[in-house]
């Protein structure tokens, strides 16, 4: 396929896991100007579910995810892809080590969320943050948000182990059960907000699938949906802004 010479094809390295690889092509279109087929923008997607867990690697309980996620980044590289987006916030902790080996870019999720949480909510002090605890063990978001004036809260040990077994439990979002967890991240999320928390990140894209489609309390920001925003304008296209997805990568609450 030819794509204009002043548009990018975007590569989703993904897999990590399918329902995020799956929500983040659709944040895609849905965020992009487009009157027709023809407007939209191409993506090339890699669903490798194979790839090692990110998190049990980390933790010191998995093999190393790095070797797949670089053939994979590789193949879509060679396929066209200009841009390279990796709908998992842990994976993003080995950016470093992928990066040498390639000649496209890959999109940092993290900090473009760092960065829009700066720009669009200047009062913020102090982040909330619902994470893997491969995440918080590399302290990927920490870094990244303290470089920008902002410190990050993080719910107690219990929280923090409930939380994965929402994930990654048999009856987890990985396992597509979302519904049966709201009320619970909810809370979660609601006692990061009473410890001085201005806004809460989704820092585990599957947890996303939860605030993409649940009402809260509190202001959700969604890294997904940044990425997503930023990819479609570096890819040279516009972004769609009508009512219906005003309020930039914040729930709906935000």
């Amino acid at each position: 396929m030819n794509v204009p010479a002043d548009k990018k094809t975007i590569g989703i390295l993904g897999g990590m896991g399918p329902g995020a690889t799956h929500a983040l092509f659709g944040l895609i279109i849905s965020h992009t100007l487009a009157q027709s087929d023809q407007d939209h923008i191409r993506v090339l997607i890699d669903n490798r579910p194979g790839i090692p867990d990110r998190s049990a690697f980390i933790l010191g309980e998995g093999p190393d995810p790095v070797p797949a996620m670089l053939e994979s980044a590789r193949g879509l590289e060679q396929m066209g892809a200009d841009l390279l987006l990796i709908p998992c916030n842990t994976a993003h902790y080995f950016l470093d080590r992928i990066r040498p080996f390639l000649k496209v870019r890959i999109l940092d999720m993290i900090r473009i969320c760092a960065d829009e949480i700066r720009s669009t909510r200047p009062g913020t002090g102090q982040v909330g943050l619902l994470a893997t605890l491969g995440t918080y063990a590399t302290e990927i978001y920490q870094r990244v948000l303290q470089e920008r004036g902002l410190q990050v809260l993080v719910p107690d040990k219990t929280d923090r182990g409930k939380l994965m077994q929402a994930i990654y439990g048999p009856q987890g979002i990985k396992a597509g059960h979302i519904s049966q967890h709201v009320k619970e991240i909810g809370r979660m999320g609601e006692r990061l907000m009473e410890a001085g928390a201005g806004v809460v990140i989704s820092g585990c894209t599957e947890l996303s699938l939860v605030f993409e489609k649940h009402a809260f309390s509190f202001p959700v920001v969604l890294p997904m949906r940044s990425l997503a925003r930023e990819a479609v304008l570096l890819a040279g296209y516009h972004l769609r802004e009508d009512r219906e997805l005003q309020g930039g990568s914040y729930n709906r609450n935000g």
